[in-house]
């Protein structure tokens, strides 16, 4: 594969995940409940995937479970928080603080190999508190522009943080598909838990409308193509680029949110929104080069 296209490739993976905030807020503003939509997002998604990957994954063993259920774990956690906190806020902000996942990565990669993070990382962790101060705080200082909502999602980005960070621990001694298959299968099952132990049978609706746009989107177009697309595009560029181009997500997001949800962004917002998604590139870009170096 040419490397132009791979970069387009991953610009893509970008696009569709930024959209998938939206369609996310579409299926929950249409009453879908949040651990439905959920489990059956992953469910699915794992379905898609086994019928196209099965043939190429050698046999799972025990090792492979553990590592799978680890960070099957942080995955479920991370979608409860960052999807449960998108009932109560805007799909741009759900997006901006998710973002900050990528700032936190290098300290969870410093519990787990005690390799203390760079200068680099520590700027970045700067920039990106002052970006979400900024949205955050009023005028007078006061926490008043912040909601559940986004402080669920803050939440779940360190849950997410932690899911990149044990994935690069494990896929070290795993084949990466295997920890794929076996993440979103163990997500999958922990929703549906959760479904069953607090709403119970009632939250199984039949699926129509836009409810049922949505759920076909997310499954699709924001878990099975990206998977397939960042598994065969980013072995033919660098790592730099792969974690630029699709850390786009949380720029394409508010521009899809304002599309077709017609959210309003305030110029605090967008300020702030800025410090957070210029602390993601310096993570990323140091994040690529140490990789280069490797």
């Amino acid at each position: 594969m040419k490397r132009y296209l791979a970069d387009f490739g991953l610009l893509l993976v970008g696009i569709l995940w930024g959209l998938g905030f939206v369609f996310v807020k579409i299926g929950l503003n249409e009453g879908i409940d949040p651990f439905y939509l959920s489990s059956i997002r992953f469910l699915l998604g794992f379905v898609a995937l086994y019928l196209i990957f099965r043939k190429k994954v050698s046999k799972i063993v025990k090792r492979d479970i553990k590592a799978g259920i680890v960070i099957g774990f942080f995955q479920f956690m991370g979608y409860l928080t960052q999807t449960y906190g998108l009932t109560m806020t805007t799909a741009s902000k759900n997006a901006f603080f998710t973002a900050i996942n990528v700032v936190i990565v290098p300290y969870i990669f410093w519990l787990l190999h005690k390799k203390k993070p760079d200068i680099f990382s520590f700027v970045a962790s700067i920039v990106c508190l002052a970006g979400v101060g900024v949205i955050s705080f009023d005028a007078n200082m006061n926490l008043t522009d912040i909601n559940r909502g986004d402080i669920l999602t803050i939440i779940s980005a360190f849950f997410f943080a932690g899911q990149i960070a044990t994935t690069g621990y494990f896929s070290r001694k795993i084949e990466p598909m295997k920890l794929i298959f076996i993440q979103m299968l163990v997500a999958g099952i922990l929703f549906l838990i959760t479904q069953f132990v607090t709403t119970g049978v009632r939250a199984f609706t039949p699926l129509s409308g836009m409810t049922l746009v949505s759920v076909i989107y997310l499954v699709l177009f924001s878990t099975a193509i990206p998977t397939l697309l960042q598994t065969f595009c980013q072995k033919a560029t660098t790592s730099t680029r792969a974690s630029i181009l699709m850390s786009t997500e949380s720029l394409f997001a508010p521009l899809f949110a304002f599309l077709l949800l017609h959210e309003v962004l305030t110029l605090k917002v967008i300020f702030g929104a800025g410090l957070i998604l210029f602390a993601v590139l310096i993570s990323e870009t140091k994040l690529g080069l140490a990789k280069m170096e490797d």
